[in-house]
């Protein structure tokens, strides 16, 4: 019977485990480049050196209140991409997206900044003003 302390100290750290694994898989495709892009992109995208891809999904309660957001910053911005984790599901898995709302920071086609949970418009766009490898915002 001393052993169920432990017991339930080893199930409280797996599903704490469970909670950030999507993240910490996420977080494995900075450095990495992008996968071929080209059936999502327009011609202003392609041309562009930095892309923010942002993954969705139309059941994710965040996500509904993001993607107005988005919305009007990719009006703005011709750099943002708005992309649904279910109707894309190769480029998602390629780049180790498991939850929404994923943002990805593209700069000359690598993975230079990820974020995995809601941002706000000057989050956003702070990330959007990034530069290549920037310490200050690489966490």
């Amino acid at each position: 019977m001393k052993f169920i302390p432990y017991f339930f100290v080893f199930v409280a750290f797996a599903l704490m485990l469970w909670q950030f694994y999507p993240l910490i898989k996420l977080r494995s495709a900075r450095g990495k480049h992008a996968p071929s892009l080209d059936l999502l992109l327009t011609n202003d995208q392609r041309n562009s050196p930095k892309l923010l891809l942002y993954f969705m999904s139309p059941q994710c309660g965040m996500c509904r209140e993001i993607t107005p957001i988005v919305d009007s910053l990719a009006l703005q911005h011709s750099n943002i991409l708005k992309v649904d984790l279910f109707e894309h599901t190769t480029v998602a898995h390629e780049l180790n997206v498991m939850a929404t709302p994923a943002f990805i920071l593209l700069i000359n086609g690598v993975v230079e900044k990820v974020k995995l949970g809601g941002l706000t418009q000057p989050k956003i766009l702070e990330m959007l003003e990034m530069e290549k490898k920037n310490d200050k915002y690489r966490y």
